[in-house]
């Protein structure tokens, strides 16, 4: 018997938790599974990445409405689509998500942590701790994306963790391996950024660091793919670091991330705070040395074997020596890379993920 799995997003536009969804659908069983993904937002544009003609993408419309109003138009939309398995994800969703799931009588509630933003890095504040634990009275199951995350969803929400799943993000290494180098990009020693340019990604530490380096030759480079709010001051602090001109370049929004990647000599993630990096991943799937801050999920996704380098997130000084480091260091790169490499083919492939996410779908709220 096929299952109707429904999930329900905050926003179905370019995003990593987007691109897991997407992966999940195109990859999961047809004869088991089958989808729908519901969007707060308009925003749909990760459809075309959706390779199933089977899936139903929609948004529907709360703005306005008082939260039970809002949780009843959902519920009537999953009554409609016949939703076996319900399943959404972050904040944004959780609560109307709940609500909706058992006023419909959704027989089995999935809820995905996937991270946090600047203003609760540090953990949620009481006022969404306590609208938090209510709306896990409602969720049959959570899933986390690493051990790090589902201690700080037990915090914050007094989620028993035998509730809790365990599941990372898997990588498409077929889609990865297709991307051919942006040539254009290279330089003597070019690094490379991915993301929304948002103040969690803590973007100026890395420039402030690149800046620094002694050993930065005339023509190295650093690469920043991406576009956000924080675009406007992070040009401004290039201005202000005085580097040659084509040092730093942003790029915009790329829809060839990998590419980019791929260009590289280092990769780098400064953020405050992250769940799981799915650029962190990708960059190692690709074979690309990986210089991340030791935050979040990074230390579960890149081990402490030597697959990647963790500096603390607030200390430039400690990220100018480790981009020295990986400046002077060819073999470092090599090494670094070739262990990240094996270490996504052993944890995160997409295989894994969709098998794990399958058997949390299989069950049902009895069990």
């Amino acid at each position: 018997m096929t299952r109707h799995v429904v999930h329900v997003l905050s926003s179905f536009d370019t995003g990593g938790l987007q691109q897991g969804v997407v992966n999940l659908v195109n990859h999961s069983d047809p004869a088991r599974f089958r989808h729908s993904i519901v969007s707060f937002s308009p925003a749909l544009g990760m459809r075309e990445r959706l390779r199933r003609d089977d899936v139903q993408v929609e948004s529907i419309a709360l703005g306005g409405l008082g939260r039970l109003a809002a949780a009843r138009r959902l519920a009537a939309r999953l009554r409609a689509l016949g939703c076996d398995v319900l399943h959404t994800r972050n904040r944004g969703t959780q609560l109307d998500g709940a609500l909706a799931g058992v006023i419909a009588r959704v027989p089995w509630r999935v809820h995905g942590y996937h991270g946090r933003d600047l203003g609760n890095a540090s953990g949620e504040r009481l006022a969404r701790r306590l609208v938090g634990r209510v709306a896990e009275w409602a969720h049959h199951r959570v899933i986390a994306l690493t051990p790090a995350m589902r201690e700080e969803y037990r915090r914050d929400y007094g989620v028993p963790a035998r509730k809790i799943a365990v599941i990372p993000n898997g990588v498409d290494l077929e889609r990865l391996n297709a991307f051919a180098p942006a040539e254009a990009l290279r330089s003597p020693f070019t690094v490379a950024t991915v993301g929304r340019l948002d103040a969690v990604k803590n973007l100026p530490l890395l420039l402030r660091a690149f800046a620094a380096m002694e050993n930065r030759g005339p023509e190295d480079r650093l690469v920043i793919a991406g576009d956000g709010p924080e675009r406007p001051r992070l040009e401004a602090l290039a201005t202000e670091l005085a580097l040659p001109e084509g040092a730093i370049r942003f790029l915009g929004e790329r829809k060839d991330a990998p590419a980019v990647m791929k260009a590289a000599d280092l990769y780098v993630q400064p953020s405050f705070y992250e769940g799981m990096s799915n650029t962190i991943v990708e960059a190692m799937a690709l074979g690309v040395p990986v210089l991340a801050t030791e935050v979040g999920g990074n230390a579960d996704v890149t081990g402490r074997e030597g697959a990647a380098r963790l500096v603390p997130s607030d200390d430039v000084a400690a990220m100018r020596m480790a981009l020295e480091a990986f400046r002077a260091d060819p073999e470092l790169r090599r090494e670094t890379a070739r262990r990240g490499r094996e270490r996504v083919e052993g944890r995160f492939t997409l295989e894994r993920m969709v098998t794990a996410y399958e058997a949390v779908w299989s069950r049902n709220g009895t069990e």
